[in-house]
């Protein structure tokens, strides 16, 4: 995911969260941190039409990263779903 947005805009971004080739919906959290740091906060989803993601609002311009982790027994896997940026 690479995408950009006015720092105006109100957008729902959900990257596609898969486990062995099936879509996640449950169990997922996600992380949206600027660019260079790692993330600390994990937050629950924005559901929207079924589809997990983050909100985009508020934000300063920038260049931003979206991390997704999944509670899956006994593994927990986290994912890089790319960079949004902030104009």
């Amino acid at each position: 995911m690479s995408n950009s947005y006015p720092r105006e805009t109100i957008e729902f971004a959900f990257p596609r969260v898969t486990e062995a080739d099936v879509v996640v919906t449950t169990g997922v959290t996600f992380a949206l941190f600027a660019n260079g740091t790692r993330p600390t906060t994990w937050d629950a989803p924005t559901i929207v039409d079924g589809k997990t993601g983050v909100m985009l609002t508020g934000m300063a311009p920038g260049l931003y990263r979206i991390f997704a982790k999944v509670a899956s027994s006994p593994e927990t896997p986290v994912i890089d779903c790319g960079y949004v940026s902030i104009t």
